[in-house]
C-alpha cells in the first residue's frame, strides 16, 4: 500500500505530463522512463482512503482463495488431487464431485468480487476512465478497438478448425466413458475449465517426468541454454502444503534480481509445463539491465514476459525438447511420435479458445456488474468452448472461481498475445540462430544470449510492439 500511496504523487504525474509534452526533450531513454513512470502512477491518484478500501479488499478475497480447500464427501482435498481425478478416474460420480468441489469456492467470494468490481469502477472513472478494465487496458498501452478486433478474426478463423477438433476429442471421451457424445458435461473433461487437453490420445509423458526431480532438470535445462537460475532456485517455495497458494506465479521483489518462483510440484507433464513457465518469467526478470532506470527495469509488457513463459512452457510437450532432455531412445520415441504433436496441437486450440471465455466475460463484467454473471459465464463458455452447462447450476456462481479474476484482474488478454508473440519469437530464433525444424532447443547457449540481447536486458525501455519488431521483423 505505501508504494501505491506514493504513485499517487498528483504534482509529480503532472511534472511528468509537462515533460513529456516539451518537444525539446529529445533522450529517448529519458522520454520512455517519463512515460513509463506516467503510466505506472496513473491508477493511483485517489485519496488515501480509497486506496486502503481497494487493498483491503484485494486482500481479503486473496486471502480467502489461499485458504480455501474443497471437499469430496466431507474430505478436504488439494487442487492437486482435484486435477488428478479429472484426469484418471474412470467413475463418474467421482469426476462429478470432483467438478463441483472445485466451484465451491464461487459462493464464497460472488458478492465480495462484485463490491471490488464495483469499487475498481469508481476508482478508475474518478481518474477519467469509463471503467477498470478500460482503464487497465490503456495502461497496458493496448488499443481496445484494435484488441477485439485481432480477437475477433481470431475467433473466426478458429471457429470451424476448433469444432473438427472438438468433434474428434468428444468421440474418444465418449468412448472412453462408455456413453453418447451429447451427454458429455464438464466433468468428462480434463480439469475444471476444460483449459487443458484431456488424456485421450493415447499418449503419456507423465513417466518421463515422474522419473525426473522437476527442481534438477528445470535447472539443468536453463543452464544448458545460457540463462543459469541457481541464483534464485534456493529461494522459491516449490511444493504443497496446508494454508499455501494452490496456484503458481513468478514474483520480481525489488527489480534489483530478487525473483522468487512458487509452484505446487508434482512430477508429471502439467507442473512440468508449469515449472518451464514461471521459470521462463524468472529469467526474463534476472536479466533485465540493472542501470535502468527503475521504472524500466521490468519486462516491456505483461505479453512479453507471457510470450516467453509460454515459448519455454510448450517444450513440455515437444517431442525433440523430450527425446534430447531425457535421452530418450526407440520405443519410447516411437511411442510418443505423432500422437505427441495431436495432443499438442489440441492443447493450443483449447488454450485459444478458453481465453476468449476468459476475455469476453471481464471485459462484460466491469461493463456492468448487475448483470446475471453465471448466464454470461455460461453463455461464452457454450459460444467459444461448445460445452452445455449441467443442469442445475442457474443460481451457481461458476463464473467467480476462476481466481485470475479477483487476482489479476485485466490480464488475460495478456495470454493469447503472449502466445501469438512466442510463436514469433520461435521463427525469428530459427531464422537468425539459422536453426532447423524440428530444433531440441536444447544445449544451445545462444538461445539464452538471442533472449537476453533481443529482449530480456531491454526491459521497458522500448513499447512492446517495438521491441517485438526489432526483436522479430514481424508486427506484433
Amino acid at each position: 500500500m505505501a508504494y501505491r500511496l506514493k504513485l499517487g504523487n498528483q504534482e509529480l504525474f503532472e511534472e511528468l505530463g509537462k515533460f513529456l509534452s516539451d518537444a525539446g526533450v529529445q533522450d529517448i531513454r529519458l522520454r520512455r522512463w517519463a512515460q513509463v513512470l506516467r503510466l505506472e502512477m496513473a491508477p493511483h491518484r485517489l485519496p488515501e482512503e480509497v486506496i486502503a478500501n481497494l487493498v483491503s479488499r484485494e486482500k481479503k478475497l486473496e486471502a480467502n482463495v489461499i485458504a480455501f480447500r474443497p471437499e469430496i464427501d466431507g474430505e478436504r482435498v488439494t487442487a492437486n488431487r482435484i486435477a488428478e481425478i479429472l484426469r484418471t478416474s474412470g467413475d463418474m460420480e467421482l469426476r462429478r464431485a470432483a467438478w463441483e468441489a472445485s466451484k465451491e469456492l464461487g459462493p464464497l467470494l460472488a458478492d465480495e468480487l462484485r463490491e471490488l468490481v464495483r469499487a475498481r469502477n469508481l476508482a478508475a472513472r474518478s481518474v477519467g476512465f469509463p471503467d477498470y478494465y478500460r482503464m487497465n487496458l490503456e495502461l497496458q498501452e493496448i488499443d481496445e478497438a484494435r484488441l477485439f478486433s485481432s480477437l475477433g478474426r481470431f475467433a473466426s478463423l478458429s471457429e470451424e478448425a476448433f469444432r473438427r477438433m472438438k468433434a474428434r476429442l468428444d468421440r474418444l471421451l465418449a468412448d472412453r466413458f462408455g456413453i453418447e457424445a451429447i451427454d458429455l458435461e464438464p466433468w468428462h473433461y480434463g480439469d475444471p475449465f476444460f483449459q487443458e487437453v484431456p488424456p485421450v490420445f493415447g499418449v503419456d509423458a507423465d513417466p518421463i517426468f515422474a522419473a525426473h526431480s522437476t527442481l534438477e532438470w528445470v535447472k539443468t535445462y536453463f543452464a544448458g541454454i545460457g540463462l543459469s537460475i541457481e541464483p534464485i532456485l534456493e529461494k522459491g517455495d516449490y511444493f504443497e502444503r496446508e494454508g499455501k497458494d494452490p496456484h503458481a506465479f513468478c514474483l520480481d521483489v525489488n527489480r534489483e534480481g530478487e525473483v522468487r518462483v512458487l509452484l505446487n510440484l508434482k512430477d508429471n507433464t502439467y507442473w512440468a509445463g508449469t515449472a518451464l513457465h514461471e521459470f521462463g518469467h524468472a529469467v526474463y526478470d534476472m536479466n533485465i539491465d540493472r542501470t535502468l532506470p527503475f521504472a524500466l527495469r521490468r519486462p516491456a509488457h505483461i505479453s512479453t514476459t507471457e510470450a516467453v513463459a509460454m515459448f519455454f512452457g510448450r517444450l513440455a510437450r515437444n517431442l525433440e525438447w523430450l527425446a534430447a532432455m531425457f535421452k530418450l531412445r526407440g520405443k519410447k520415441i516411437r511411442e510418443l511420435e505423432g500422437k505427441l504433436l495431436e495432443e499438442q496441437r489440441m492443447q493450443m486450440a483449447i488454450t485459444g479458445r478458453w481465453t476468449l471465455v476468459m476475455i469476453h466475460f471481464e471485459r462484460g463484467l466491469y461493463r456492468d456488474p448487475d448483470q446475471n454473471q453465471q448466464n454470461r459465464w455460461w453463455d461464452l463458455v457454450q459460444r467459444f468452448q461448445l460445452i452445455r452447462c449441467p443442469k442445475g447450476r442457474a443460481s451457481a456462481h461458476d463464473w467467480a472461481t476462476k481466481l485470475h479474476i479477483a487476482t489479476a484482474p485485466v490480464y488475460y488478454h495478456n495470454y493469447l498475445l503472449g502466445e501469438w508473440t512466442a510463436s514469433q519469437f520461435h521463427d525469428a530464433m530459427l531464422r537468425d540462430l539459422k536453426l532447423e525444424e524440428p530444433e531440441a532447443w536444447v544445449d544451445r547457449p545462444e538461445i539464452g544470449e538471442w533472449f537476453r540481447d533481443n529482449v530480456f536486458r531491454h526491459g521497458s525501455l522500448w513499447e512492446f510492439n517495438e521491441l517485438v519488431r526489432n526483436a522479430t521483423g514481424g508486427i506484433p
